[in-house]
């Protein structure tokens, strides 16, 4: 469409102008001459998506022939001869085009600066603020790194936004992006499960949801006792069992050294295995007292 507009407003100048509007542009000039130009403005303004003013206008050399009316969506002739020779029914044809391209022009525009449009996802961690007095925690909830600069952060139970969420003001990093950070005052017992929500256009409808981990790090360590006195226990009971084979053998040996040849060789035998039995049993006792200290200090 802006590229019938030139040809559009030409056949209205060049359509037959008057002998006046010839003297006025000068088309009285020798052949050689190059006839004056003809040329459109548009200043089009987009404060929002929602707002957006535009102002166009026609010109031949330095003098204006045309603007275009926005509230009435007509064309305005500021010459007598303007028109030129275009019968009503064409300039009619001719304005029901330009209200079409005035019309979907801003859209046009929008949709496409919107993909062109800087986005940076913003990035979230948690942490405690300074306490708010006995029993309470203060919750604090930072966003960084957003562009552009519209932003939604919230403390969360769930899908219930919680009132008490107290919003900052945004502020600009460095890096020309945005900062935020956004606090909860909670009562200390009850700040298991909350949740911090990031809603931000970059994000495409995936939100960022950071939850609080006050206690679950508690919980973590816990597990990582458990899980390490297992493995010391399961490491020590394969080591007790390979002690246990080599005293076996070597009773056995001591006992035919020392033992009369009359004794019963299966008599020997069970003395043996009775004293590898007691030196396991020592062992292990041995070995849960050490892990029960262990765990003990670790409380």
């Amino acid at each position: 469409m802006l590229l019938l507009l030139p040809l559009l407003f030409e056949g209205i100048l060049c359509h037959g102008p008057g002998t006046k509007a010839a003297h006025i542009l000068g088309l009285h000039h020798p052949a050689a001459e190059e006839p004056p130009a003809f040329y459109l403005l548009q200043t089009s303004s987009f404060a929002n998506h929602s707002w957006q003013h535009t102002q166009s206008s026609a010109w031949v050399g330095e003098l204006q022939t045309h603007r275009w009316d926005n509230d009435m969506g007509t064309i305005v002739f500021l010459r007598p001869w303007s028109q030129g020779n275009f019968s009503e029914e064409e300039l009619k044809h001719l304005q029901a085009l330009l209200q079409l391209y005035f019309h979907s022009f801003p859209s046009q525009v929008q949709e496409l600066s919107s993909q062109f449009q800087l986005k940076l996802k913003p990035e979230a961690w948690v942490s405690k603020g300074p306490s708010p007095g006995p029993g309470r925690l203060l919750l604090v909830c930072h966003v960084s790194g957003f562009f552009p600069k519209s932003v939604w952060v919230r403390w969360m139970r769930g899908q219930q936004e919680l009132p008490g969420t107290q919003q900052g003001e945004v502020l600009p990093n460095a890096d020309t992006t945005w900062y935020l950070r956004v606090t909860l005052n909670v009562a200390a017992g009850e700040a298991t499960g909350l949740t911090c929500r990031v809603k931000h256009s970059s994000l495409r409808g995936h939100d960022i949801i950071i939850h609080w981990d006050g206690y679950p790090i508690f919980l973590i360590l816990i597990c990582l006792a458990v899980l390490l006195t297992l493995v010391m226990l399961v490491v020590a009971d394969s080591w007790i069992k390979k002690q246990s084979s080599n005293v076996n053998i070597c009773s056995l040996h001591g006992l035919r050294l020392n033992v009369p040849t009359k004794v019963n060789i299966q008599e020997a035998r069970n003395l043996g295995h009775q004293l590898c039995l007691a030196q396991k049993s020592w062992m292990k006792n041995s070995f849960l007292n050490k892990c029960k200290i262990s765990l003990s200090k670790l409380r």
